[in-house]
């Protein structure tokens, strides 16, 4: 316990104080024991040694009680609950909240960096938190990983009633309070809290979340606030084994223009989350994974469909293309089979008559064709095919041609 804090109360109105949980740059905050409900709670109470002058810390408290009521009216499964606020005098202004029972990010960072898996659940919680929020007119203002809580029913944001100082941010006599290294740049520079601030804290806090290393980091304030300003932070996905657009949807979150910020923290947790779904292709497996299997067996993909139709179509025209092959065979057995007339010149010859004959002996016609059938040859001539002793027909013999021969 700090010195300049004064010790714990036993009770508070009708809560009875049990021990600190933690403290952070504004507030502590206690266990105890709502005695009317006897449920466990969690009281806030604004930070007893912060020496705020006396018109910050009125401002200070009349924020508180704005944003105490502004939070009772939103109701979210990832938002802690604010259940009572009041005010006595020995400890001032105080905050009831449902006790999240479970681990803040920051304590389980210092176990290691989340698995893109657990950081994708806390993008779409919280990012949705927030935006449920931000529609019922409340800024959380102070989004950190000490803020968020992780319990066995998911992730929750925490810390809605505690706003920082307005119109001076993270000033108090010319110097920073707290640690600016999740604030965005025009709360820095001008105090401007909006939607998109809290959405550049979240930004900031996945950054980390993923790489275990903050965003801007610095030696001191002063330093995170001029990185917060000028600088942009370096990609993670390559380090951490992540898809390239997990870095451009950190960087669009993180953007120094609070337009060129995505329209909600919503749906930069839901972008960021279909991010970290991906795997970067060095790690993508060789089979498809369960889903894009489960996928493939309900649904053929259009490339399966259009390979078997294919398949189909060429199995027609090889049928068609035997047909039409057997075709031509069987004409071409049929046309070396079948006898081919081959007309070739006839030869006559006369032959010597008897003397007692008063008729010419008829002429007598001759083909030869090949032994295939195909290639005539050469006729014989008369004196080829005559006796050797007959002499040669006298010259005014008559020949028959072919055409009287066919006569």
């Amino acid at each position: 316990m700090d010195a300049r804090e004064a010790p714990l109360p036993p009770r508070i109105g009708r809560y009875r104080i049990e021990r600190l949980l933690g403290r952070g740059a504004m507030g502590r905050v206690l266990l105890a024991r709502d005695l009317v409900l006897d449920r466990e709670v969690a009281v806030k109470l604004l930070r007893d040694d912060l020496a705020l002058e006396p018109e910050q810390h009125r401002a200070l408290l009349d924020r508180m009680r704005q944003e105490a009521k502004a939070c009772a009216r939103v109701g979210h499964p990832h938002i802690v609950q604010l259940f009572d606020m009041g005010e006595e005098p020995n400890v001032g202004l105080y905050l009831v909240f449902e006790y999240a029972s479970g681990t803040t990010l920051k304590e389980r960072l210092a176990q290691g960096q989340l698995q893109p898996g657990a950081a994708a659940e806390v993008a779409r919680e919280i990012g949705d938190a927030l935006t449920t929020a931000h529609e019922n007119g409340v800024l959380h203002r102070d989004v950190k990983p000490d803020n968020i809580i992780l319990t066995p029913q998911g992730s929750k944001i925490a810390d809605f009633g505690i706003a920082r100082v307005p119109d001076s941010t993270l000033t108090k006599n010319g110097g920073l309070l707290g640690t600016p290294a999740y604030s965005a740049p025009e709360c820095i520079a001008n105090g401007e809290f909006s939607a998109q601030s809290d959405q550049f804290s979240l930004a900031a806090t996945l950054y980390e979340a993923l790489s275990r290393r903050r965003a801007f980091p610095g030696e001191d304030a002063v330093s995170v606030a001029a990185r917060i300003t000028n600088e942009e932070p370096p990609g993670i996905a390559e380090a951490c084994g992540l898809d390239p657009h997990v870095d451009g949807v950190l960087a669009r979150a993180l953007s120094k223009e609070p337009e060129k910020r995505f329209a909600s923290a919503r749906e930069f947790g839901d972008a960021l989350a279909e991010a970290l779904g991906r795997r970067s292709r060095g790690a993508l497996p060789t089979l498809p994974d369960e889903r894009h299997e489960v996928q493939r067996r309900a649904e053929p993909r259009a490339g399966a469909r259009l390979l078997v139709g294919g398949a189909a179509a060429g199995a027609l025209m090889g049928i068609a293309g035997l047909q039409v092959t057997s075709g031509l065979k069987e004409r071409e057995r049929a046309a070396l089979t079948e006898p081919t007339s081959v007309a070739t010149p006839a030869v006559a010859w006369i032959s010597d008559a008897p003397a007692s004959s008063s008729h010419a002996a008829p002429a007598v016609s001759l083909r030869r064709t090949s032994p295939n059938g195909s290639t005539p040859v050469r006729p014989a001539t008369a004196a080829m095919l005559a006796p050797s002793a007959q002499p040669a027909p006298a010259p005014d013999a008559g020949v028959t041609n072919d055409e009287d021969a066919g006569q």
